[in-house]
């Protein structure tokens, strides 16, 4: 699944902020993150310039790219997180050092806007990332022990991993939804790469170098966000049309993993079944409601990684 030893006790993970800073009015949402990890048995450090602004809530892309370069080089570091996602994270792309990056291979977990810099890993260096809770996420308190469960097992990869679905969920400390069993839109199986995220923050990837190619098979995972409001149907429609004309994408789909939306979106479970029915994207296998995007808790999956996607006897998603 990856290219990096299995995390252990003691092993240190480096907390930065390639997107959003640090922000002062979740400290305790960072503190519980911070004693999660710890009581784990992992070391919890943080990056020079996590908590410096300059515009937009963040900090220089010089100082961000910094960090990142420096939390790769660094050899005691085992994994890295982002605290937070944000809007500018495809800012730091140019200034990785992807050498260091391909040269020590360790695991980099986010998402929303995360997402570009977890593809252009893959893309650049062909490790593996993993599109999960930033380092803001653990501190929630909704259902915090299945993302904090899932995140450990990736970490130890404790693989195969066989996800299984929460038993509840929201997007608002005062949401508590029962959760409905992930849902199969379409049959089939497949076992390939799996690509994509933030579908809004994956579309900003298209036409640089910093996008993976898909010359070869490939899982395709997406959700978006409510910043549309009742057009987030819309958006999602559009955006992910405009990946289909990309070369080969359509090609070489095989499998499709759709997130579940926040309520304030407005996006239905008919909306999504009408998305899908209208790509035409043939006999492979969708399933939607996954546990993952901009609601809690959520599941970590391998950007580069490969998983097994089933629809029976039930919707399942195998990290192998």
């Amino acid at each position: 699944m990856s290219n990096y030893p299995p995390l252990s006790k003691g092993d240190e993970i480096r907390i930065i902020a390639p997107s959003q800073s640090y922000r002062s009015n979740q400290k305790d949402q960072y503190r519980r993150a911070q004693e999660r990890l710890e009581r784990l048995g992992y070391k919890v450090s943080f990056g020079t310039n996590v908590a410096s602004v300059l515009n937009f809530g963040t900090a220089t892309p010089k100082q961000r790219a910094s960090d990142f370069n420096n939390a790769f080089a660094n050899k005691n570091v085992k994994a890295v997180m982002a605290i937070d996602g944000g809007w500018s994270a495809n800012e730091i792309l140019p200034l990785i050092d992807w050498q260091i990056v391909r040269s020590n291979p360790k695991p980099l977990t986010g998402f929303s806007d995360i997402t570009v810099l977890l593809n252009a890993m893959y893309a650049k260096t062909g490790n593996v990332a993993y599109l999960g809770p930033n380092f803001g996420t653990l501190g929630h308190m909704q259902s915090w022990q299945y993302t904090l469960g899932n995140y450990d097992a990736v970490l130890q990869q404790k693989l195969p991993i066989d996800l299984s679905s929460s038993k509840q969920w929201g997007a608002k400390k005062s949401d508590h939804f029962k959760t409905k069993a992930w849902k199969a839109l379409t049959e089939g199986e497949a076992e390939a790469t799996l690509l994509g995220g933030n579908l809004g923050t994956f579309y900003l990837l298209q036409g640089t170098e910093y996008q993976p190619q898909f010359d070869e098979p490939f899982i395709f995972v997406l959700e978006d966000d409510d910043e549309a409001g009742k057009y987030t149907a819309r958006e999602v429609s559009r955006r992910f049309e405009s990946l289909l004309q990309l070369p080969n994408f359509r090609r070489n789909l095989r499998g499709l993993i759709i997130g579940r939306f926040q309520p304030d979106s407005k996006v239905s479970d008919r909306d999504i079944a009408t998305i899908v029915a209208s790509k035409e994207l043939g006999n492979i296998p969708i399933i939607s409601g996954i546990d993952f995007g901009h609601t809690l808790p959520m599941i970590t999956l391998p950007i580069g990684g490969i998983i097994k996607l089933r629809t029976k006897p039930k919707a399942s998603i195998t990290i192998l």
